[in-house]
């Protein structure tokens, strides 16, 4: 039982171990309690500076007017003492003791020399006047000395000797006053600023925790709103405020963010549906073509049809995936061009070749308009796709015996490239879109003409990666032209 009384209560403190530095290193965390201690910590090191300049200060000028007091009263004691020492005939002896008892001083002792030799002194009992075991540079000096006596009276003492002369002879005058009232103002001082400073701290302190409090307020609030904003309710907003300051600017900011993943969703939902059923497609009539084939023993013939609308909508899906694909490295900065040097007539009279028999199905005639030498620097294969992409495009929707036109323009610094048809043109609602993937202006007919509405999205991505822009113009019955402009140099775009 004992055993198992104390295995029970380790883990026990160890958890109480652990919890603590948890617990401290969370509230450090919080940024109110480090502004707050950074704040205290500034707050301080002025108030503790401030302090420490006042206290020098006093302790200065207190200084300085007990050096007058001290001054004043050898001042006085040896105009005394010169007048004393006239009137008993040049007796200093007599002349200091008699200075002595007519002066008073409440807070300074006074004594008076004669080389070293003291002559009169109102020192108390016990107390001596200290002088400096050298006089040579005191009799050398015209002026006061000023000197610091430890031990004192107890706290020390502040001293002046006067050099003064009384008939013949030199004397001096040694004025001594104690430090009591000196240090105890000084004491005084320092009570006030140890209990003075922690509680200005405190005060600080809380005053600094609660303006940090309201100051970060809103930040809080945002952030809970953040918080609870997921993919499921991307549609709601952080609450801007009605001024113009910091707190405003990173809402607006963060709703702008907000949008875009928004739209980045909604995209990508679009996407993933319409990739979803354009793959469906397909593979529901391989599936199905294959389970009818399966389902009983039939001639060689119809396996064969059979087989062939498998393998044309096995090449359907997979022209399919691969231009998924190819748009996926494109989001991802993984398609990185190919460069290289051709001329783009000849490109461009490639690629109407390999559409021709396209249009020979349909009676179409394509009119390609007859250019100069074009050279041009880029991706040859990624441009080639492009054009084809376009020329199918055209032809999809151009009716039996229509035309379509290509014409290839140099102009200042550019290569534009025009593909003209004669269909029925794009409806003005659907310009918008026409660019965007999946998007069909007719469902119907795309899914008969076996289009998954990824040409011309392909097509922008690969005039724009070459530094260029895809344009179109349609009117309604009378066809549409999708024009490319290109940099005549890539490598400078």
């Amino acid at each position: 039982m004992t055993a198992l009384t104390g295995r029970s209560s380790t883990p026990g403190a160890a958890r109480d171990i652990s919890y603590r530095p948890t617990m401290e290193a969370s509230v450090l965390r919080s940024v109110r309690v480090r502004l707050t201690l950074w704040y205290l910590l500034v707050f301080g090191v002025l108030l503790a500076g401030f302090s420490l300049a006042i206290y020098l200060k006093l302790s200065r000028d207190l200084y300085s007017r007990l050096d007058r007091s001290l001054l004043n009263a050898a001042r006085t004691a040896a105009a005394s003492f010169q007048t004393e020492t006239s009137e008993k005939g040049g007796n200093a002896r007599a002349g200091a003791a008699e200075a002595l008892v007519e002066m008073r001083f409440p807070e300074s002792y006074i004594a008076i020399y004669q080389g070293s030799s003291p002559l009169a002194s109102n020192y108390p009992e016990g107390e001596h006047p200290v002088i400096p075991v050298d006089l040579s540079y005191v009799k050398q000096s015209s002026t006061p000395i000023f000197d610091s006596v430890p031990g004192f009276g107890g706290d020390g003492a502040r001293q002046v000797l006067l050099p003064v002369k009384a008939g013949r002879g030199d004397y001096m005058v040694l004025a001594t006053e104690p430090l009591h009232d000196f240090a105890e103002q000084l004491e005084s001082m320092r009570r006030v600023f140890y209990l003075g400073l922690p509680a200005a701290l405190a005060v600080a302190g809380i005053g600094g925790f609660l303006l940090a409090r309201k100051s970060l307020a809103p930040v809080v609030a945002m952030s809970n709103q953040a918080e609870r904003i997921g993919a499921s309710n991307l549609h709601e907003r952080l609450t801007v405020g009605d001024g113009a300051d910091e707190l405003s600017h990173l809402a607006r900011v963060f709703n702008e963010l907000l949008s875009r993943l928004d739209r980045s969703f909604e995209s990508m939902k679009a996407f993933t549906a319409d990739a979803s059923h354009e793959l469906r497609t397909p593979l529901s009539i391989i599936r199905g073509e294959a389970d009818v084939a399966l389902s009983q023993d039939r001639e060689a013939l119809e396996y064969r049809e059979s087989l062939a609308v498998i393998q044309d909508e096995a090449r359907r899906l997979s022209r399919l995936v691969d231009d998924m694909l190819e748009l996926a490295r494109a989001d991802a900065g993984q398609r990185s061009l190919r460069i290289q040097e051709f001329y783009m007539n000849d490109l461009i009279d490639d690629c109407a070749r390999a559409v021709q028999s396209l249009s020979l199905k349909k009676g179409i005639r394509i009119d390609l308009r007859p250019s100069s030498d074009l050279p041009f620097c880029g991706d040859e294969d990624l441009l080639r796709r492009m054009i084809l992409n376009l020329l199918d495009n055209a032809i999809k929707y151009t009716p039996d015996a229509g035309v379509v036109t290509i014409e290839t323009v140099q102009e200042s610094g550019s290569i534009k490239i025009a593909i003209s048809d004669t269909g029925a043109g794009i409806p003005a609602e659907a310009a918008p879109q026409i660019f965007d993937r999946f998007f069909r202006v007719s469902q119907s007919r795309s899914r008969i003409e076996g289009g998954a509405g990824l040409g011309l999205a392909i097509a922008k991505w690969a005039a724009e990666a070459h530094g260029g822009n895809i344009s179109f113009v349609s009117n309604a019955g009378a066809g549409s032209t999708f024009t490319v402009t290109l940099p005549s140099d890539t490598r400078t775009a």
